[in-house]
């Protein structure tokens, strides 16, 4: 492909080896570089398409699953002839920059094709969480979105279920393309019914590294979502950066669910693949316990190199493979590597998938994370070594600085690099107070060294700035390591918000487990003999939690259990599931003064 290997790169594992350079600041502050050069990249992420549609013309780079459950296939070749016939409809339209296609759909071949199409025209594209579409109460963060991103075309799957979404000022006069027939939308095989002409390559080579090639919106989990325009000097940057750290030796091979609406899917993944010239079968399945069975399907068909995913699916994994062969067998044939990202992995997760690899390979499989933001494309650190699963990010990228601000016994990190964005869209408000005085990007994290004697050793995360708060007596409370403490000591909770900013103590409102909810059902409990049981076993919990734990900001004071699921539309959970823990304490503003009251009702339990 023209791109040179990082020469420092150990053959015989792919992975680098872990270094970094450190600045340390007379103000506390420290600036991190990876010692590894950035070397030159391509200057448009459509180039690698002839690309690989010349050097393996036939090789699977799209698959999907066909309505008959057959896998629906896309080669290289077939690819990049059908991005040029859409890319020169759009150029027929006299699409601009100021004029993106918003994607209304989840991860699909169309939805690929018509991404690199836009690219390739230079028109920008917005793929936005579906959830918004499906559910009436994402309909006004959708509206939200709209207003700001001003679309020309909506491309969807099919239209049904979308005649609220259509009346939506902003989307309402765009026009809309649908792969499934609708008289009322432009058919989407219309826009590859012409061949493309020169024009498509015309356009192609006057592309500029600042052109933005995607606006993606951030996930509202510390207010509203954000756009943020993603440059092809951003993302081919991130992609490339990070083949400096782990050499793959064959091109790999991937069942991946993750959403393209989202940085982690949308640019690592569907962009790395296309760098490395190999195959994305688009999973169908997702880590839930209805839909868990369907990615069970897909990894015993298609032999993966390189598996990524949230702790909680890695879990479902693991115990599916305990107990089918088949898919053990599957699974560690060809597999040189898991990613783990969103959380820390649970260390009894780590053990029993170490078992497996062993039993079933001879090897234990090497588990990596990675670290980084929509606003980063999202590539600030990465573990491109093995590691544990404890909540690690590893050590920067080549080509981006990280900055280190003390915050208490933590640090801010803040990054700076070509991959990071110019500023967000139709927001000016907010650019100022996302970049300091040096143009360093405030990710809003902190972070601690796993080892501080040895830094080599790497970044691990410790909670969103935002969410910290002080008690009265001064001390602070690390919400988000607080939370995943809690959680995996007390099984019967799912989720938990931590309050306490203020206050003398922690307290929390939580969701009961489903599975023990259900559970008490079968055994025949229902309305308040139910919740009573489930106040009793999470509190049986939460003191033998607080037996382990000493001091104000960890202990747990009192709790209440929610029993409606966090709201959409409120924002008080984002499209990824996450909890925003601000819009939640404001929402149930009277629980949580109950959960303080000095004679609390019923609904809260005093430990």
């Amino acid at each position: 492909m023209g791109e040179a290997l990082n020469a420092t790169l150990d053959l015989a594992s792919g992975f680098a080896p872990k270094a970094v350079d450190i600045s340390y600041r007379e103000d506390g502050s420290l600036i991190l570089r990876s010692p590894i050069a950035l070397t030159e990249c391509r200057g448009h992420l459509c180039e690698y398409l002839p690309a690989w549609a010349a050097e393996a013309p036939t090789r699977t780079f799209l698959a999907e699953r066909g309505a008959s459950g057959e896998w629906r296939r896309v080669t290289y070749a077939d690819a990049w002839r059908r991005v040029r016939a859409i890319a020169q409809a759009l150029l027929a339209r006299d699409l601009t920059q100021d004029q993106p296609v918003a994607i209304l759909t989840g991860n699909s071949i169309e939805h690929a094709l018509i991404t690199f199409a836009g690219m390739a025209a230079g028109v920008p594209v917005a793929p936005i969480s579906p959830a918004y579409s499906l559910h009436p109460e994402g309909l006004g963060r959708l509206a939200g979105i709209a207003e700001i991103l001003k679309p020309a075309m909506v491309f969807v799957q099919n239209t049904r279920g979308l005649d609220r979404v259509r009346t939506i000022p902003g989307l309402a006069n765009a026009e809309w393309v649908s792969v499934e027939a609708d008289p009322t939308a432009t058919s989407f095989a219309a826009l590859e019914m012409n061949p493309a002409t020169a024009e498509v390559d015309t356009r192609l080579c006057q592309a500029r590294p600042d052109d933005v090639a995607k606006i993606l919106f951030t996930s509202g989990s510390t207010g509203t979502p954000k756009g943020v325009p993603q440059t092809q000097r951003m993302l081919c940057n991130a992609i490339h950066s990070a083949s400096l750290l782990i050499l793959d030796h064959e091109p790999p091979v991937v069942v991946d669910w993750m959403p393209w609406h989202h940085t982690m899917g949308g640019n690592n993944t569907l962009h790395g693949i296309l760098r490395d010239g190999g195959s994305l079968y688009i999973d169908d399945g997702r880590p839930t316990p209805e839909l868990i069975g369907r990615t069970i399907r897909n990894l015993k068909e298609i032999p993966v190199t390189f598996a990524q995913n949230v702790p909680a699916g890695i879990q479902m994994l693991v115990e599916a493979m305990e107990q089918d062969s088949e898919l053990r067998t599957s699974f560690f044939s060809r597999i040189r590597r898991l990613l783990y990202a969103g959380a820390a992995l649970p260390r009894d997760t780590w053990e029993r998938l170490q078992a497996l690899s062993l039993a079933t390979s001879g090897r234990p499989v090497p588990v990596t994370s990675g670290y980084g933001t929509t606003e980063t494309a999202p590539g600030i650190c990465s573990t491109y070594w093995a590691c544990e699963g404890r909540g690690e990010i590893g050590l920067p990228h080549p080509g981006v600085e990280v900055k280190l601000v003390p915050a208490g016994d933590r640090y801010e990190i803040r990054a700076r690099g070509p991959n990071v964005m110019p500023g967000y869209l139709g927001r000016p408000d907010l650019n100022e107070a996302a970049f300091d005085e040096e143009g360093f990007y405030k990710v809003g994290d902190a972070v601690t060294f796993v080892d501080p004697l040895d830094p080599r050793a790497g970044l691990r995360f410790a909670g969103r700035l935002s969410e910290n708060f002080k008690l009265s007596n001064g001390s602070w409370v690390i919400t988000g390591e607080l939370r995943s403490t809690v959680i995996a000591a007390a099984p019967a909770i799912a989720e938990a918000v931590v309050a306490g900013q203020d206050r003398d103590d922690v307290r929390l409102l939580v969701w009961a487990a489903p599975i023990v909810r259900a559970d008490l059902v079968r055994d025949g409990m229902s309305g308040e003999s139910l919740e009573a049981a489930l106040r009793a076993r999470i509190a049986d919990e939460l003191r033998a939690y607080n037996d382990q734990n000493a001091g104000a900001t960890r202990r747990i004071k009192a709790f209440a259990v929610l029993k409606e699921p966090p709201s959409l539309g409120a924002g008080e959970v984002t499209d990824k599931g996450n909890v925003n823990q601000r819009a939640v304490l404001a929402s149930q503003a009277d629980l949580v003064a109950d959960l303080y009251a000095s004679k609390p009702s019923e609904r809260v339990a005093v430990l």
